[in-house]
Parts: C-alpha cells; structure tokens; sequence
C-alpha cells in the first residue's frame, strides 16, 4: 500500500498534509519508548520539549518584572512570595526581587502531539526516528512531525514546503495542480521501499523546529 499527502496553497503560503500517516508501512506505537521518555532543554534554557508515555509537549519558563505600582493596579497586596492562579488555570508565582519589584512567572505548555483524546494521534517509527502523526479537521488528512534522538540530543522537525525540492522527488511520485498559472496543490504517493526512505532521509524535505539536550 503506499501513502499520500496534499499541499494545498493558503494566506501563510503552502501547508503540507499527509494522507495516511507515514509511513504506511511503519506498524503503529502504543507508547513512547521509556529510554526517551524525559525533557530535552534548547539551548535557551527556559525552553524545553517533554516527551511522556503518549504526549509530547513544549514548555517555557515565561518570567516579567513588575514595580509595586503595576503590582498595586493588579490590586494584589504581598507581604512575602505567594502564587495565583488566572482563570484557565495558569499558575503563577510572585516573589520579591527588590524593594520596589516583584517577578512574575509563570509555565507556558503546548502539547504539539498526543496517542489519547478526542483525536488521537498516530506514532510510528522509521529509519530510527519517531513520525508524530496528527489527524486536521478535515479528518481524512494528517500533519506530520518527527523526532531525531542522537544520544542526549533531539531534534525537532516539521515537513517543509520548499516547492523546488518537493518537485526534485521521483516524478512518479508527484501531482500537481495549477489554477491561473499558478501551482496551488502537490500531492504525493511515494510507493513503500525505495521511494518511501527517500522522503525519510532526504534532509532538505524537513525543518528542523529546534534543537534540544537531553535534561533527566
């Protein structure tokens, strides 16, 4: 069976979408693996990237410092560090940097892909790395995203949409459409095998997002 995916045109430019997760003839994971289970920090170290038994999420330590008169117009009053909560639930911590200062942090989550829920994803691996297969609202098309793990470094990365490299693929591989001159769809059906590991392994197909080391 082979697999296929669409790039269709929209206001942000070309967004790519699978039509089957990939690749078709990877079997499906019901977990991560507990030898990657951990959190992985960039080299901006308030940023990280999680992976748990079936999600992966990014965090990011977001701090500001606030003077007494911007904290007195939140009308908090503090005699010592404290926490508060806003309404989604996002929890914050207060604590006194100076006399007149206060700094405010908060943990900012995004879970980028999840194996549980209304919609749960599909993972798979291949060539040694994790394919994160996430089902869009049209529901018969995929977003797809892959973890490269060497060691206690990850890389993070996302399908790319450079046009030029998309059609150096295997011409048996490739449709597209044109309206008005213009290429506003791509859709590929790589056939399992060779065709299959190119758009694994060739590089230039794939973003890298960030790059992360591995923390605990």
């Amino acid at each position: 069976m082979g697999f296929g995916w669409v790039l269709t045109a929209c206001d942000g430019g070309l967004e790519v979408r699978f039509a089957q997760p990939f690749p078709a003839q990877a079997a499906d994971m019901a977990v991560f693996p507990a030898r990657h289970r951990a959190v992985y920090t960039a080299a901006d170290s308030n940023k990280s990237l999680c992976i748990g038994h079936t999600a992966v999420w990014r965090q990011e330590l977001l701090q500001v410092t606030l003077g007494r008169n911007q904290l007195d117009s939140m009308h908090r009053r503090l005699r010592a560090d404290t926490t508060y909560a806003e309404k989604d639930g996002t929890l914050h911590y207060l604590k006194w940097v100076g006399r007149d200062s206060v700094r405010d942090s908060r943990l900012w989550t995004d879970t980028i892909f999840t194996l549980t829920g209304p919609s749960p994803g599909v993972l798979r691996r291949f060539q040694g790395r994790y394919y994160l297969n996430t089902p869009t609202d049209d529901g018969d098309k995929w977003q797809v995203q892959r973890l490269e793990i060497d060691g206690p470094r990850l890389s993070w990365q996302a399908f790319g949409t450079d046009t030029l490299r998309l059609l150096a693929l295997d011409p048996a591989t490739v449709r597209y459409h044109r309206e008005h001159g213009a290429l506003t769809s791509f859709q590929l059906m790589p056939a399992p095998g060779p065709q299959t590991r190119r758009v694994g392994r060739y590089a230039g197909l794939w973003d890298t997002q960030d790059h992360y080391r591995r923390r605990r």
